[in-house]
């Protein structure tokens, strides 16, 4: 897997607007690229972004209520850094799917941890 560097790392919660306000108005972290229909921003935090997911009924079985959830790492290509991972036996989450703008895939590691690999066309 060709990493490129981290991508962001994900924030669950069920206070999204006082989340944002907080990170963005009292902390003054750019937020740099919202999807409102599925209430997450990405918030740049220096080295690395956060990206900020509210927690609602939909989203409340799939996740822990709060913290948190996966940390993403940013590959050239996620069809074949997902390749050499299946090659390597490590547990899958989901296989690679476009989402929004970028390109994602999610996968274990041995404590259950999420990982997530990103590719990111605003990153090449």
């Amino acid at each position: 897997m060709k990493l490129a560097g981290t991508h962001h790392v994900a924030l669950r919660t069920p206070n999204f607007a006082e989340m944002e306000r907080f990170y963005a108005q009292t902390l003054g972290f750019p937020i740099t690229r919202r999807w409102d229909d599925v209430n997450i921003v990405f918030i740049d935090v220096g080295s690395t972004t956060i990206e900020l997911i509210g927690r609602d009924d939909v989203t409340a079985g799939v996740a822990p209520t709060g913290g948190w959830d996966h940390l993403a790492l940013h590959v050239e290509s996620v069809d074949e850094a997902f390749q050499e991972l299946i090659a390597k036996g490590v547990k899958i989450r989901s296989e690679p799917r476009d989402f929004q703008n970028v390109r994602t895939a999610f996968f274990f590691d041995p404590d259950g941890n999420v990982l997530e690999l990103v590719e990111d066309p605003r990153q090449a």
